[in-house]
Protein backbone atom coordinates (compact mmCIF):
# COMPACT_ATOMS: atom_id res chain seq x y z
CA UNK A 1 0.00 0.00 0.00
CA UNK A 2 1.63 3.20 -1.04
CA UNK A 3 2.17 5.93 2.22
CA UNK A 4 0.41 9.30 1.94
CA UNK A 5 2.14 11.93 5.52
CA UNK A 6 -0.64 14.17 5.75
CA UNK A 7 0.54 16.86 8.16
CA UNK A 8 -2.24 18.34 10.31
CA UNK A 9 -0.60 22.01 11.65
CA UNK A 10 -2.91 24.59 13.45
CA UNK A 11 -2.77 28.24 14.52
CA UNK A 12 -4.04 27.95 17.66
CA UNK A 13 -5.62 31.71 18.88
CA UNK A 14 -8.12 34.02 19.45
CA UNK A 15 -9.65 36.92 16.62
CA UNK A 16 -6.49 39.02 15.67
CA UNK A 17 -9.18 41.82 14.93
CA UNK A 18 -11.67 44.16 16.52
CA UNK A 19 -13.15 41.50 18.70
CA UNK A 20 -11.02 38.48 19.64
CA UNK A 21 -13.78 36.05 20.78
CA UNK A 22 -13.86 34.11 23.63
CA UNK A 23 -10.84 31.22 24.56
CA UNK A 24 -13.74 28.45 25.11
CA UNK A 25 -15.43 29.16 21.56
CA UNK A 26 -12.42 29.88 19.20
CA UNK A 27 -9.97 27.44 21.21
CA UNK A 28 -10.84 24.88 23.31
CA UNK A 29 -14.02 23.56 21.70
CA UNK A 30 -13.22 23.67 18.15
CA UNK A 31 -9.78 21.36 18.97
CA UNK A 32 -12.16 18.86 21.09
CA UNK A 33 -14.64 18.45 18.13
CA UNK A 34 -11.53 18.02 15.33
CA UNK A 35 -9.27 15.66 17.68
CA UNK A 36 -11.52 12.66 17.85
CA UNK A 37 -11.70 12.96 14.16
CA UNK A 38 -7.81 12.81 13.55
CA UNK A 39 -7.34 10.18 16.53
CA UNK A 40 -9.21 7.89 14.84
CA UNK A 41 -6.87 7.36 12.11
CA UNK A 42 -4.28 7.93 14.20
CA UNK A 43 -2.73 10.95 13.22
CA UNK A 44 -0.81 13.30 14.87
CA UNK A 45 -1.22 16.83 15.10
CA UNK A 46 1.03 20.10 15.32
CA UNK A 47 -0.44 22.86 17.46
CA UNK A 48 1.38 26.42 16.96
CA UNK A 49 -0.01 28.28 20.46
CA UNK A 50 -0.03 31.71 20.28
CA UNK A 51 2.09 32.58 23.04
CA UNK A 52 2.11 36.29 23.02
CA UNK A 53 -1.67 35.77 24.04
CA UNK A 54 -0.64 33.64 26.94
CA UNK A 55 2.08 35.58 28.19
CA UNK A 56 -0.55 38.98 28.05
CA UNK A 57 -2.77 36.74 30.12
CA UNK A 58 -0.38 35.76 32.72
CA UNK A 59 1.30 39.35 33.18
CA UNK A 60 -2.76 40.28 34.04
CA UNK A 61 -3.39 36.94 36.17
CA UNK A 62 -2.78 38.12 39.70
CA UNK A 63 -4.86 41.25 39.02
CA UNK A 64 -7.85 39.14 36.68
CA UNK A 65 -9.41 35.85 37.63
CA UNK A 66 -10.88 35.76 34.51
CA UNK A 67 -7.39 35.62 32.98
CA UNK A 68 -6.02 33.47 35.25
CA UNK A 69 -9.02 30.41 34.55
CA UNK A 70 -8.14 31.07 30.52
CA UNK A 71 -4.37 30.73 31.28
CA UNK A 72 -5.44 27.49 32.90
CA UNK A 73 -8.05 26.38 31.03
CA UNK A 74 -5.39 26.69 28.07
CA UNK A 75 -2.59 24.82 29.81
CA UNK A 76 -4.62 21.80 30.58
CA UNK A 77 -5.71 21.67 26.88
CA UNK A 78 -1.64 22.03 26.02
CA UNK A 79 -1.16 18.85 28.22
CA UNK A 80 -3.78 16.63 27.43
CA UNK A 81 -2.65 17.28 24.05
CA UNK A 82 1.11 16.61 24.21
CA UNK A 83 -0.14 13.48 26.85
CA UNK A 84 -1.89 12.15 23.88
CA UNK A 85 1.17 11.78 21.39
CA UNK A 86 0.80 15.78 19.72
CA UNK A 87 2.96 17.92 19.31
CA UNK A 88 2.81 22.03 20.52
CA UNK A 89 5.09 24.79 19.86
CA UNK A 90 5.38 28.57 19.95
CA UNK A 91 3.40 31.11 17.39
CA UNK A 92 4.17 34.96 17.89
CA UNK A 93 1.85 37.70 17.09
CA UNK A 94 3.85 40.95 18.29
CA UNK A 95 0.67 43.42 18.18
CA UNK A 96 -0.14 41.72 21.35
CA UNK A 97 1.51 44.38 23.29
CA UNK A 98 -0.88 46.67 21.83
CA UNK A 99 -4.03 45.12 22.47
CA UNK A 100 -6.69 46.36 24.77
CA UNK A 101 -8.53 44.43 26.87
CA UNK A 102 -12.51 44.60 27.68
CA UNK A 103 -13.17 43.74 30.79
CA UNK A 104 -16.78 43.58 30.73
CA UNK A 105 -17.19 41.32 27.69
CA UNK A 106 -13.91 39.66 27.93
CA UNK A 107 -12.41 40.00 25.35
CA UNK A 108 -9.54 41.76 23.36
CA UNK A 109 -8.84 44.31 20.50
CA UNK A 110 -6.04 44.05 18.43
CA UNK A 111 -6.97 46.38 15.57
CA UNK A 112 -3.75 48.30 15.91
CA UNK A 113 -1.27 46.87 13.76
CA UNK A 114 1.61 48.92 14.03
CA UNK A 115 3.45 46.34 15.80
CA UNK A 116 2.23 43.12 13.94
CA UNK A 117 5.35 42.04 12.44
CA UNK A 118 8.77 40.96 14.30
CA UNK A 119 10.53 43.66 12.39
CA UNK A 120 8.65 46.32 14.10
CA UNK A 121 10.40 44.98 17.64
CA UNK A 122 13.49 46.80 18.88
CA UNK A 123 16.19 43.91 19.60
CA UNK A 124 15.42 43.80 23.53
CA UNK A 125 11.65 43.54 22.50
CA UNK A 126 12.12 40.10 19.95
CA UNK A 127 14.83 38.46 22.70
CA UNK A 128 11.47 38.98 26.18
CA UNK A 129 8.68 37.63 23.50
CA UNK A 130 11.54 34.45 22.37
CA UNK A 131 12.52 33.91 25.44
CA UNK A 132 9.08 34.22 27.09
CA UNK A 133 7.39 31.70 24.94
CA UNK A 134 9.92 29.16 24.90
CA UNK A 135 10.25 29.32 29.17
CA UNK A 136 6.10 29.50 29.71
CA UNK A 137 5.78 26.62 26.80
CA UNK A 138 8.61 24.58 28.80
CA UNK A 139 6.57 25.74 32.14
CA UNK A 140 3.22 24.79 30.83
CA UNK A 141 4.27 21.25 29.22
CA UNK A 142 6.93 20.61 32.57
CA UNK A 143 4.12 18.18 34.65
CA UNK A 144 3.75 15.69 31.51
CA UNK A 145 6.85 16.30 29.08
CA UNK A 146 9.50 17.55 31.00
CA UNK A 147 12.03 17.25 28.88
CA UNK A 148 9.79 19.12 26.31
CA UNK A 149 11.93 20.79 23.38
CA UNK A 150 10.47 23.82 21.44
CA UNK A 151 11.99 23.00 18.51
CA UNK A 152 9.79 24.36 15.69
CA UNK A 153 8.09 27.53 15.19
CA UNK A 154 5.39 29.40 12.73
CA UNK A 155 5.21 33.08 12.13
CA UNK A 156 2.52 35.00 13.05
CA UNK A 157 0.85 35.94 9.80
CA UNK A 158 3.39 33.75 7.74
CA UNK A 159 6.25 36.92 8.15
CA UNK A 160 9.24 35.17 8.89
CA UNK A 161 11.07 37.51 6.08
CA UNK A 162 13.61 38.75 6.57
CA UNK A 163 14.92 35.44 8.23
CA UNK A 164 17.92 37.86 9.59
CA UNK A 165 15.36 39.03 12.19
CA UNK A 166 14.98 35.61 13.65
CA UNK A 167 18.05 33.65 13.12
CA UNK A 168 19.52 34.33 16.39
CA UNK A 169 16.33 33.79 18.49
CA UNK A 170 16.53 30.16 16.49
CA UNK A 171 20.08 29.27 17.66
CA UNK A 172 19.46 30.78 20.84
CA UNK A 173 16.32 28.95 21.45
CA UNK A 174 17.05 25.55 19.90
CA UNK A 175 14.38 25.99 17.51
CA UNK A 176 16.09 24.27 14.36
CA UNK A 177 12.32 23.85 12.41
CA UNK A 178 10.38 26.45 10.72
CA UNK A 179 7.14 26.32 9.47
CA UNK A 180 6.34 29.30 7.73
CA UNK A 181 7.04 28.96 4.65
CA UNK A 182 3.38 28.71 2.63
CA UNK A 183 4.29 27.71 -1.10
CA UNK A 184 3.75 30.02 -4.38
CA UNK A 185 1.88 32.84 -1.87
CA UNK A 186 2.51 36.59 -1.57
CA UNK A 187 1.32 39.14 -0.10
CA UNK A 188 2.27 42.74 0.79
CA UNK A 189 -0.34 44.35 3.09
CA UNK A 190 -0.49 47.09 6.10
CA UNK A 191 0.05 43.96 8.63
CA UNK A 192 1.55 41.15 6.85
CA UNK A 193 4.23 40.59 4.07
CA UNK A 194 5.77 37.52 3.09
CA UNK A 195 6.92 36.55 -1.11
CA UNK A 196 6.85 32.46 -1.08
CA UNK A 197 6.77 32.66 -4.84
CA UNK A 198 10.45 31.47 -5.84
CA UNK A 199 10.60 28.30 -6.91
CA UNK A 200 11.84 25.28 -4.07
CA UNK A 201 13.25 21.96 -3.76
CA UNK A 202 10.38 20.26 -2.26
CA UNK A 203 8.34 20.56 0.65
CA UNK A 204 11.18 19.57 3.18
CA UNK A 205 14.37 21.17 2.39
CA UNK A 206 17.61 23.01 4.73
CA UNK A 207 18.66 26.46 4.80
CA UNK A 208 20.73 28.70 6.78
CA UNK A 209 19.83 32.43 6.54
CA UNK A 210 17.10 32.77 4.32
CA UNK A 211 13.99 30.64 4.17
CA UNK A 212 13.45 30.60 0.35
CA UNK A 213 17.43 29.82 -0.42
CA UNK A 214 17.80 26.13 0.52
CA UNK A 215 21.02 25.17 1.80
CA UNK A 216 21.95 21.18 2.38
CA UNK A 217 24.12 22.29 4.66
CA UNK A 218 22.34 24.58 6.67
CA UNK A 219 21.35 24.19 10.69
CA UNK A 220 17.51 24.78 10.00
CA UNK A 221 15.12 22.74 7.77
CA UNK A 222 11.82 24.27 5.98
CA UNK A 223 8.84 22.36 6.26
CA UNK A 224 6.30 23.79 3.85
CA UNK A 225 2.73 24.53 4.06
CA UNK A 226 0.59 23.39 0.71
CA UNK A 227 -1.52 25.45 -1.62
CA UNK A 228 -3.69 24.79 -4.26
CA UNK A 229 -4.84 26.93 -7.61
CA UNK A 230 -8.11 28.74 -6.35
CA UNK A 231 -11.34 27.69 -7.11
CA UNK A 232 -13.86 29.26 -9.54
CA UNK A 233 -16.27 30.43 -7.37
CA UNK A 234 -19.14 30.77 -10.06
CA UNK A 235 -22.85 30.84 -9.67
CA UNK A 236 -23.29 27.46 -7.83
CA UNK A 237 -20.11 28.13 -5.46
CA UNK A 238 -21.49 31.52 -4.32
CA UNK A 239 -24.71 30.03 -3.49
CA UNK A 240 -23.30 26.66 -1.59
CA UNK A 241 -21.08 29.62 0.73
CA UNK A 242 -24.17 31.85 0.99
CA UNK A 243 -26.68 28.46 2.35
CA UNK A 244 -23.39 27.07 4.88
CA UNK A 245 -22.85 30.81 6.20
CA UNK A 246 -26.69 31.26 6.66
CA UNK A 247 -26.50 28.32 9.01
CA UNK A 248 -25.06 26.64 12.18
CA UNK A 249 -23.73 23.96 10.32
CA UNK A 250 -21.88 26.19 8.33
CA UNK A 251 -20.87 28.70 10.58
CA UNK A 252 -17.07 29.06 12.44
CA UNK A 253 -17.15 27.81 15.58
CA UNK A 254 -15.17 30.93 17.16
CA UNK A 255 -16.96 33.61 18.65
CA UNK A 256 -14.76 36.75 17.20
CA UNK A 257 -14.51 38.91 14.43
CA UNK A 258 -11.32 38.98 12.59
CA UNK A 259 -9.35 42.55 10.84
CA UNK A 260 -9.26 43.27 7.28
CA UNK A 261 -5.76 44.07 5.80
CA UNK A 262 -5.40 46.43 3.56
CA UNK A 263 -3.69 45.36 0.51
CA UNK A 264 -0.11 47.11 -1.16
CA UNK A 265 2.05 46.93 -3.69
CA UNK A 266 5.14 45.17 -2.78
CA UNK A 267 8.70 46.83 -3.69
CA UNK A 268 8.66 45.66 -7.49
CA UNK A 269 5.04 46.53 -7.41
CA UNK A 270 3.43 43.20 -7.86
CA UNK A 271 0.29 42.88 -5.29
CA UNK A 272 -0.51 39.48 -3.50
CA UNK A 273 -1.37 36.25 -4.99
CA UNK A 274 -4.89 36.12 -5.93
CA UNK A 275 -4.79 32.37 -7.57
CA UNK A 276 -3.61 30.23 -5.13
CA UNK A 277 -4.99 29.30 -1.47
CA UNK A 278 -3.47 26.90 1.46
CA UNK A 279 -5.30 24.02 2.04
CA UNK A 280 -6.85 23.96 5.11
CA UNK A 281 -9.43 22.44 6.70
CA UNK A 282 -11.82 25.66 7.19
CA UNK A 283 -11.40 25.64 3.38
CA UNK A 284 -12.44 22.30 3.13
CA UNK A 285 -16.12 21.94 2.15
CA UNK A 286 -18.04 20.33 -0.50
CA UNK A 287 -17.37 22.33 -3.50
CA UNK A 288 -13.23 21.56 -2.51
CA UNK A 289 -13.30 17.81 -1.34
CA UNK A 290 -12.91 16.74 -4.67
CA UNK A 291 -9.43 19.41 -5.41
CA UNK A 292 -8.44 17.96 -1.98
CA UNK A 293 -8.68 14.28 -2.82
CA UNK A 294 -6.75 14.44 -6.40
CA UNK A 295 -3.99 16.73 -4.38
CA UNK A 296 -3.54 13.89 -1.80
CA UNK A 297 -3.64 11.33 -5.31
CA UNK A 298 -0.76 12.87 -6.82
CA UNK A 299 1.35 13.88 -3.85
CA UNK A 300 2.87 12.33 -0.84
CA UNK A 301 3.26 14.83 1.62
CA UNK A 302 0.42 17.78 2.54
CA UNK A 303 0.48 20.23 4.87
CA UNK A 304 -2.74 21.37 6.02
CA UNK A 305 -2.53 24.49 8.07
CA UNK A 306 -5.96 24.87 10.07
CA UNK A 307 -7.02 27.72 12.90
CA UNK A 308 -9.92 26.01 15.20
CA UNK A 309 -11.85 29.22 15.68
CA UNK A 310 -12.75 28.98 12.04
CA UNK A 311 -13.65 25.47 11.12
CA UNK A 312 -17.40 24.47 10.54
CA UNK A 313 -19.25 21.37 11.35
CA UNK A 314 -19.34 21.03 7.61
CA UNK A 315 -15.73 21.06 7.81
CA UNK A 316 -15.58 18.45 9.92
CA UNK A 317 -17.72 16.50 8.11
CA UNK A 318 -15.54 16.88 5.30
CA UNK A 319 -12.41 16.15 6.79
CA UNK A 320 -13.82 12.89 7.84
CA UNK A 321 -15.05 11.69 4.64
CA UNK A 322 -11.76 12.60 3.12
CA UNK A 323 -10.16 10.68 5.67
CA UNK A 324 -12.28 8.02 5.05
CA UNK A 325 -11.09 7.64 1.67
CA UNK A 326 -7.56 8.27 2.20
CA UNK A 327 -7.45 4.83 4.48
CA UNK A 328 -8.71 3.17 2.13
CA UNK A 329 -6.23 3.74 -0.31
CA UNK A 330 -3.10 5.02 2.10
CA UNK A 331 -0.92 4.03 4.57
CA UNK A 332 -1.14 7.39 6.60
CA UNK A 333 0.71 9.14 8.40
CA UNK A 334 0.91 12.48 10.23
CA UNK A 335 3.99 13.05 12.62
CA UNK A 336 6.53 15.99 12.44
CA UNK A 337 9.15 14.36 14.47
CA UNK A 338 8.85 11.37 12.00
CA UNK A 339 9.37 13.57 8.82
CA UNK A 340 12.12 16.10 10.27
CA UNK A 341 13.95 14.39 13.09
CA UNK A 342 15.08 16.94 15.32
CA UNK A 343 19.08 17.33 15.18
CA UNK A 344 19.39 16.04 11.48
CA UNK A 345 16.53 18.08 9.54
CA UNK A 346 16.52 15.53 7.47
CA UNK A 347 13.60 14.23 5.61
CA UNK A 348 12.66 10.63 6.66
Amino acid sequence: MEHRHLLFTFDHELFLGRRSGTVERCMIRPVDRVLPILERHRLAMTFFVDTTFLLELERRSAANVRCRADLDRIARQLRELVERGHHVYPHIHPHWADARYDEARHEWDLRELGRYRLSALDEDARVAVFDGSVELLRRILAPVARAHRVSAYRAGGWCIQPFADFRPHFQRCGIERDMSVLAGMRRHSNAVDYDFTAPLPGPVYRFSSDVMQPDPDGPFTEVVITSIPSRPRGLVGALVDKVLWRIPYGRQMGDGQGVAFVDVPGPDGSMGTVDREMVSIELLTVMRYRAYARLIDRTPFVQFISHPKMITRHNLHMLERLLDRCASRYALTSDLEALVPRRTGVAA
